[in-house]
Protein backbone atom coordinates (compact mmCIF):
# COMPACT_ATOMS: atom_id res chain seq x y z
CA UNK A 1 0.00 0.00 0.00
CA UNK A 2 3.07 2.39 0.54
CA UNK A 3 4.13 1.75 -2.51
CA UNK A 4 1.46 2.20 -4.39
CA UNK A 5 1.20 5.70 -2.60
CA UNK A 6 4.62 6.43 -3.31
CA UNK A 7 4.28 5.82 -6.73
CA UNK A 8 1.12 7.52 -7.57
CA UNK A 9 2.79 10.27 -5.61
CA UNK A 10 6.19 10.00 -7.82
CA UNK A 11 4.11 10.61 -10.99
CA UNK A 12 2.05 13.24 -9.96
CA UNK A 13 5.20 15.22 -9.30
CA UNK A 14 6.97 14.03 -12.13
CA UNK A 15 3.66 15.15 -14.34
CA UNK A 16 3.76 18.71 -12.32
CA UNK A 17 7.30 19.23 -13.21
CA UNK A 18 6.83 18.09 -16.73
CA UNK A 19 3.76 20.41 -17.64
CA UNK A 20 5.42 23.21 -15.52
CA UNK A 21 8.38 22.91 -17.46
CA UNK A 22 7.29 22.84 -20.89
CA UNK A 23 6.75 26.18 -22.73
CA UNK A 24 3.34 26.03 -24.57
CA UNK A 25 3.17 26.56 -28.36
CA UNK A 26 2.83 30.63 -28.96
CA UNK A 27 0.94 29.63 -32.54
CA UNK A 28 -2.42 30.54 -30.72
CA UNK A 29 -1.57 33.67 -29.72
CA UNK A 30 -0.01 34.66 -33.13
CA UNK A 31 -3.38 33.68 -34.37
CA UNK A 32 -5.68 35.42 -32.01
CA UNK A 33 -3.17 38.57 -32.85
CA UNK A 34 -3.90 38.25 -36.32
CA UNK A 35 -7.46 37.87 -36.03
CA UNK A 36 -7.84 41.14 -34.18
CA UNK A 37 -5.48 42.73 -36.60
CA UNK A 38 -7.60 42.16 -39.65
CA UNK A 39 -10.87 42.87 -37.06
CA UNK A 40 -9.05 46.08 -37.00
CA UNK A 41 -8.37 46.86 -40.26
CA UNK A 42 -11.76 45.83 -41.17
CA UNK A 43 -13.43 48.48 -38.60
CA UNK A 44 -11.22 51.33 -40.28
CA UNK A 45 -8.32 51.59 -37.74
CA UNK A 46 -5.94 52.15 -40.98
CA UNK A 47 -7.97 56.00 -41.72
CA UNK A 48 -9.00 56.13 -38.33
CA UNK A 49 -6.22 54.96 -35.74
CA UNK A 50 -3.14 54.28 -37.66
CA UNK A 51 -0.76 54.64 -35.03
CA UNK A 52 -1.87 51.77 -32.48
CA UNK A 53 -2.59 49.55 -35.53
CA UNK A 54 1.03 49.55 -36.54
CA UNK A 55 2.27 49.04 -33.34
CA UNK A 56 0.33 46.02 -33.11
CA UNK A 57 1.51 45.26 -36.93
CA UNK A 58 5.42 45.63 -35.72
CA UNK A 59 4.40 43.30 -32.59
CA UNK A 60 2.98 40.57 -34.25
CA UNK A 61 5.44 40.61 -36.70
CA UNK A 62 8.23 40.69 -33.63
CA UNK A 63 6.27 37.43 -31.84
CA UNK A 64 6.26 35.78 -35.35
CA UNK A 65 10.25 36.35 -35.58
CA UNK A 66 10.33 35.12 -31.89
CA UNK A 67 8.38 32.05 -32.77
CA UNK A 68 10.61 31.28 -35.85
CA UNK A 69 13.89 31.77 -33.67
CA UNK A 70 12.56 29.44 -31.16
CA UNK A 71 11.43 32.03 -28.20
CA UNK A 72 7.81 30.89 -27.77
CA UNK A 73 7.38 32.54 -24.43
CA UNK A 74 8.67 35.66 -25.72
CA UNK A 75 6.36 35.36 -28.89
CA UNK A 76 3.35 35.00 -26.71
CA UNK A 77 4.29 37.68 -24.80
CA UNK A 78 4.50 40.11 -27.90
CA UNK A 79 1.75 38.24 -29.78
CA UNK A 80 -0.37 38.99 -26.19
CA UNK A 81 0.14 42.76 -26.60
CA UNK A 82 -0.38 43.03 -30.40
CA UNK A 83 -3.55 41.80 -29.81
CA UNK A 84 -4.55 44.01 -26.90
CA UNK A 85 -3.05 47.23 -29.36
CA UNK A 86 -5.12 45.80 -32.33
CA UNK A 87 -8.35 45.40 -30.04
CA UNK A 88 -7.35 49.19 -29.03
CA UNK A 89 -7.06 49.92 -32.61
CA UNK A 90 -9.90 49.04 -33.29
CA UNK A 91 -12.36 50.49 -30.25
CA UNK A 92 -10.77 53.64 -30.89
CA UNK A 93 -12.00 53.67 -34.78
CA UNK A 94 -15.30 52.56 -33.64
CA UNK A 95 -15.25 55.49 -31.16
CA UNK A 96 -14.19 57.95 -33.67
CA UNK A 97 -16.67 56.86 -36.15
CA UNK A 98 -19.11 57.40 -33.22
CA UNK A 99 -18.13 60.45 -32.96
CA UNK A 100 -17.91 62.08 -36.80
CA UNK A 101 -21.45 60.81 -37.10
CA UNK A 102 -22.54 62.91 -34.00
CA UNK A 103 -20.94 65.95 -35.40
CA UNK A 104 -22.46 64.83 -38.91
CA UNK A 105 -26.12 64.64 -37.01
CA UNK A 106 -25.45 67.65 -35.35
CA UNK A 107 -24.00 69.98 -38.59
CA UNK A 108 -27.55 68.44 -40.35
CA UNK A 109 -30.17 69.34 -36.66
CA UNK A 110 -28.16 72.80 -37.75
CA UNK A 111 -28.95 73.07 -41.10
CA UNK A 112 -32.97 72.40 -40.05
CA UNK A 113 -32.67 74.49 -37.58
CA UNK A 114 -32.04 77.41 -40.13
CA UNK A 115 -34.13 76.26 -42.56
CA UNK A 116 -37.34 76.43 -39.49
CA UNK A 117 -35.94 80.03 -38.53
CA UNK A 118 -35.79 81.55 -41.72
CA UNK A 119 -39.29 80.14 -42.91
CA UNK A 120 -40.68 81.66 -39.60
CA UNK A 121 -38.74 84.98 -40.31
CA UNK A 122 -40.22 84.87 -43.48
CA UNK A 123 -43.83 84.15 -42.36
CA UNK A 124 -43.60 86.88 -39.85
CA UNK A 125 -42.43 89.16 -42.44
CA UNK A 126 -45.37 88.50 -44.71
CA UNK A 127 -48.50 91.09 -44.49
CA UNK A 128 -51.34 89.64 -43.12
CA UNK A 129 -54.47 89.31 -45.30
Amino acid sequence: MKTMILTVALATCAIAVTGCGSTPSAAPSIAAGAASLEAARSAGAPELDAVDLNEARNKLEKARALATAGDDRGAMRMAEQADVDAQLARAKAGSERSRLAVVELETGLQTLRDELNRAAAKQATRPMR
